[in-house]
Parts: structure tokens; sequence; C-alpha cells
């Protein structure tokens, strides 16, 4: 990653009120309250300024940022938080369990594996556990453990609307099943069972109702694809098949995960 990262994704409102503000790196979607901005997400180092460029193009100002809500503690993903807290004197939130590796008292937050100099720390003003909802103007998100790629991965789940219809918008807060190898596990000093409860995470979210897949990595939902294919009156990120889809598709990287290792055997 860049030190100055430049928008690559044309910045998009996907829905009535949440935007795309990130890019190829990783994403960064901001929900729009009566009361002002919740940012979920802050990606890497960096790209705090390329993010507020895109907010400002879809007429959003960062200093609006009430909240910032974090999917886990993994360096792309709050990296270019400390410098967002100070600039506007947002409150932070994060799943308790991946508390340590915000604050720096865990290294766990690949930059390692990046080849990155670790991130600024920062010190959540919220955690939150599996089923606490934020609520800002009118917005709810509610968050669901869905651990295994870190201890402390959520699912995000978003009320919203198309041209006034009312949908829910979810994301899964990190499926990278490059933190389920053994090999980083074992050097870690992990447990193998986050692999177990990575799948039955799957499976508990498949039982939600989503209208709307939010990609952590626009990669994830194709968030470029569709944002190009957006025309008045189409939105191709309505899908309510999507979200099983994808959910069925991390679960076969795990197994493709496991048969390799065990292979290697």
């Amino acid at each position: 990653m860049q030190k100055e990262w430049k928008p690559d994704i044309p910045p998009a409102m996907l829905t009535d009120d949440i935007a795309f503000v990130g890019g190829t790196p990783v994403s960064s979607h901001c929900i729009v309250a009566k009361d002002g901005l919740i940012l979920l997400d802050t990606g890497y180092p960096g790209m705090l300024d390329g993010i507020a460029a895109n907010m400002k193009a879809l007429g959003l100002d960062i200093m609006d940022v009430k909240y910032i809500l974090h999917s886990h503690g993994h360096i792309d993903h709050y990296g270019s938080t400390a410098e967002l807290l100070r600039k506007t004197g947002a409150k932070s939130l994060i799943g308790r369990e991946d508390a340590d590796i915000v604050t720096g008292k865990r290294d766990l937050s690949w930059a390692k594996e990046l080849e990155l100099a670790p991130a600024e720390c920062f010190t959540p003003d919220i955690l939150f556990s599996d089923g606490d909802v934020l609520q800002l103007g009118g917005k709810t998100i509610r968050c669901v453990h869905a651990p295994g790629h870190t201890e402390g991965t959520y699912a995000l789940f978003v009320n919203t609307s198309v041209h006034g219809t009312p949908m829910v918008a979810a994301m899964h807060g990190g499926v990278g099943v490059n933190s389920l190898s053994r090999k980083f596990l074992d050097s870690y000093g992990l447990p193998r069972t986050l692999r177990d409860q990575f799948r039955e995470g799957l499976h508990r979210l498949a039982r939600e109702h989503v209208d709307i897949v939010l990609g952590n990595h626009p990669d994830q939902n194709d968030t470029e694809g569709k944002i190009s294919r957006m025309r008045a009156g189409s939105n191709p990120f309505v899908d309510s098949g999507e979200w099983n889809r994808f959910l069925t598709s991390c679960e076969a990287r795990l197994e493709d995960l496991l048969r390799q290792e065990a292979d290697e055997r």
C-alpha cells in the first residue's frame, strides 16, 4: 500500500443511504443518517485523504462522521482510524475480541504479513458483542459475531432502502482463509477451532435474509463492475440470492485450504 493512495474506483451511492467510498485495495462504506455519518472501516494507512475525496464527490463531508465501525482488527481495515479520530472527534467501535489488536497489545494486525509498518494504534470508544446494535438518526446496524478470519470478526446488517423500498444490506466482516491456515494459527498460538467457528458462522449467517451484499473487499461482490452497470431504475447490487451464494463460496475456499493441508502431510 502506497503512503498516499489515489481513488481508483468511482464512489457511488449503492442504496439510498449507503455509499461506497473505498477502492481496489479495500472497501470503505459510508452510512448516511439524519444526525451524521457512520463509516465502515478506514482502509490502510494513507487512505484517509482518498476516502475523504470520494465522500466529497458524493456531497458527503468527512467531518460529519460520528461513528467509525470496524469489521475486524486487520491493518487494511483500521489503518487510517487514528488519523480520522483526531480529525473528526468521532467515536470508534470494534468487536471486543479484536480490541487488543488495535490498541497494540497483540501483534495480530497482519501488518507483518503485508510487509507494512504497524498502523498507529487507538483505544476504541465502544466494544461490541454478538447481537449489539448501533443506532444513529434512524439508521440501525446489527453486529453478529462471525469469528474465523480474526477472533473478533463481525458481520454487519444495515437497514436501508433503494428508491424508497426497504431492504437489508449485509457485510461479512472477514472471509479470507489466509489467516486460517495451520501455519498462521500455530505461529500466533491461535486455536485451530477458529476454522470450525468460521464454518459455523457461515451457516448461521445463511439463515439471514439479505437483499444487498456489501463487499469487505471490492472483489467479494464485484463492487466496481456493479457500479459501472448502475443505471436509472436498475441497481445490480440488489440480488436476494447473492448472500447465500457468497457464503457458500467462502466455505468452499475453507474446504480447499483443508484439503491442501491434508495433501501436504
